[in-house]
């Protein structure tokens, strides 16, 4: 009689609980090594990206320090040079000029700022050190920091799959379960069990393969090459070029977020506003949101009287970043010419609020504002201006304004706010830049309309008369300001700034105390007190009288070309 071996033998459901299992097992090992794969393939592409970053930073700073060598080392002494031999000159002492202007040439064979490429000494114009500094770091470090953004999108692509990968062997573990499980039980939880865990390892396979065969993120070096070009083109200042070279990198490129960016910069520099702000609205869409593309956007939509759609996007930049004080200025200005005064005056003064905390927390830690901060200080203030000009329909080339026409509110109670805001800007950034405080609340003094003239002296020197004008010809050496006054306050705080064409000339300050009394007439003559060989280059000069740092008086003249 033989051995009974049918308990013994495999049935049929075990074998395929063993086949799947062993084929789970498999699939799992496959998922294994993709992971490990994939995670080295994006510890390479993160290692690369650092390389390009440490490169980048590399190129820029080293280009920087050469920049500022050459312009404050080479360019300054080379200036001062031919200065002395202009002097030399004036006092007939030729030699002198001579040996100056040998020193001068010299250092001027020995600057790469300071040879042809850059810098014509008969054009009466300083180096072009833009154009330096586009050769020298802006391209090739536009270019380096490119491919490290390209490499790191790459590297988070592949650490994404690789996420994905250690989440299907997860699933697959689960599905191993499942199957041991299912040898436990029989019946019709078996066959569930089995179902399940077939189910989930069917889904790993679908998963893992549509995740590995998804295209990496790509950035052609052609593209790339082409927008470092528009760069350094868009840096020299010629938007033309740029965007010609912004249209190749788009090109190779559909969706390059940065290159409609800055397409976008330089169209707004030419003063294609339109094309500018679709260029920013399709960046914003290739996945660019920072900050900067916001503030752009809603500046131009300003521009273009979009006055609404200006207002929604530096609102959600602010709340991006509550602290841009730029923004929040450019939303008042915005709701001031959508008709919503009260708003915009509120938010003139959380800007003006947000500046004095700024300033005091500086100064709390022995620290001074960024020079980026008095620039929005002084720029909130001129785009002011700029509006009250196109209200007058008397814009200059260099301010930036809706035309009146777009205007959603009456322009009388308008330019009495903008009047009354731009006060109150100017006030607040002379206060905070010489007490590092509010202005202080003291009784405002007068002065009437500002008039210019120069002085017209007799043979032993003594004044004869002031020749008044509204403009002079070329070759200013100083101007005079002529006033009367009343309300002021002797002791007082006395400072007086100018402005060529819409920018602050720092070395024609006059810092004092006021010395005239309550009230009567003044002169004040302004000129470059550290140099007679220095006169005012052309252009339209704007200067601003302020006492206890609050502006009392503005006028204005024109040097002749």
């Amino acid at each position: 009689m033989s051995k009974d071996t049918s308990s013994s033998t495999p049935s049929r459901s075990e074998k395929l609980v063993a086949f799947l299992i062993a084929s789970v097992t498999v699939l799992a090992a496959v998922i294994t090594f993709l992971q490990t794969y994939v995670s080295g393939k994006g510890d390479e592409a993160n290692r690369i990206s650092v390389q390009y970053a440490i490169q980048a930073m590399q190129v820029r700073t080293s280009g920087e320090t050469r920049v500022s060598h050459e312009w404050q080392g080479a360019y300054q002494t080379w200036y001062e040079l031919d200065l002395q031999a202009i002097a030399a000159d004036l006092a007939g002492d030729s030699a002198a000029a001579a040996r100056y202007r040998t020193v001068r040439d010299r250092i001027a064979g020995l600057s790469p700022l300071l040879s042809p490429a850059y810098f014509d000494p008969n054009a009466n114009l300083n180096p072009n050190s833009y154009g330096y500094q586009a050769d020298e770091y802006v391209v090739e470090a536009t270019r380096l920091s490119e491919k490290f953004s390209a490499y790191n999108e790459i590297g988070d692509a592949w650490d994404d799959r690789s996420k994905i990968l250690i989440v299907n062997l997860t699933i697959l573990a689960v599905s191993l379960s499942l199957y041991g499980l299912s040898t436990t039980i029989k019946g019709f939880m078996r066959h569930a069990f089995l179902a399940l865990g077939t189910l989930a390892a069917g889904v790993v396979v679908l998963w893992s393969g549509v995740t590995m065969l998804l295209p990496l993120p790509r950035l052609p070096e052609e593209a790339i090459n082409a927008y470092a070009d528009g760069m350094g083109l868009s840096w020299r200042g010629d938007y033309a070029g740029a965007i010609q070279h912004f249209d190749e990198a788009l090109s190779l490129q559909p969706g390059y977020a940065n290159a409609l960016y800055e397409r976008g910069n330089a169209y707004y520099y030419v003063g294609n506003y339109q094309a500018a702000a679709a260029d920013y609205e399709a960046s914003i869409r290739a996945g660019r949101t920072d900050t900067n593309v916001g503030w752009n956007l809603g500046w131009t939509y300003y521009l273009l009287g979009r006055f609404d759609d200006a207002i929604r996007v530096d609102r959600a930049a602010l709340e991006q970043d509550p602290s841009l004080m730029g923004v929040r200025f450019n939303l008042a200005l915005a709701l001031m010419v959508n008709g919503q005064l009260d708003q915009a005056r509120s938010e003139y003064q959380s800007g003006v609020d947000q500046a004095v905390g700024e300033v005091t927390a500086a100064h709390a830690n022995g620290a001074q504002p960024p020079s980026s901060f008095w620039y929005y200080m002084d720029a909130s203030a001129t785009d002011i201006d700029s509006l009250l000009h196109s209200l007058d329909n008397d814009s200059r080339p260099w301010m930036e304004a809706p035309a009146s026409g777009a205007v959603r509110a009456d322009p009388s109670q308008v330019r009495a706010l903008a009047t009354e805001m731009f006060h109150l800007l100017k006030g607040t950034t002379a206060s905070l830049e010489f007490t590092g405080q509010a202005p202080p609340q003291t009784q405002r003094g007068t002065v009437t309309a500002f008039v210019f003239g120069q002085e017209e002296l007799d043979s032993r020197g003594n004044l004869l008369r002031y020749n008044t004008a509204v403009s002079f010809p070329n070759g200013l050496k100083g101007i005079s300001i002529l006033f009367d006054y009343s309300g002021m306050r002797t002791g007082a705080s006395e400072v007086w700034k100018v402005y060529r064409n819409g920018i602050e000339d720092p070395t024609l300050r006059v810092i004092g105390t006021w010395q005239l009394g309550d009230q009567g007439s003044g002169v004040k003559t302004i000129s470059y007190t550290y140099s007679d060989l220095v006169a005012f280059g052309p252009g339209e000069y704007t200067v601003e009288l302020y006492i206890d740092y609050q502006l009392i008086g503005r006028g204005t003249f024109t040097v002749e070309q």
